[in-house]
């Protein structure tokens, strides 16, 4: 199922979003986007940076095909918290470079 997965998200993208939806900031996924799962994970490959649109809390993230279809949603939190996404800080300045380093996503 994870490498299913993995190929819908191939050269899309994460958005990071607000609690009430504001897109914060659009970084664009590899082509291939992970590597093969292996032990029910996924690993990420390069994920692009980019500057942020917006200010505001990322509270959400949404993972787009290349089409712009989504493909999952999930939660953003900072390093203290047990997200599926975890930044630095939530905090994102209009303008300011984000970026995420790693991204490994694991299913039972």
């Amino acid at each position: 199922m994870l490498d299913a997965l993995s190929q819908l998200m191939d050269g899309g993208s994460i958005e990071l979003l607000t609690g009430d939806g504001k897109i914060l900031a659009v970084m664009q996924l590899s082509d291939p986007a992970t590597m093969a799962a292996v032990d029910s994970e996924l690993e990420f490959r390069e994920i692009g940076q980019a500057l942020a649109r917006d200010r505001g809390n990322a509270m959400a993230a949404r993972i787009l095909a290349a089409d712009g279809s989504e493909v999952f949603s999930c939660d953003v939190g900072d390093e203290n918290s047990d997200a599926v996404i975890v930044l630095d800080g939530v905090q994102i300045r209009r303008g300011a470079p984000v970026l995420l380093k790693s991204f490994r996503l694991a299913m039972p």
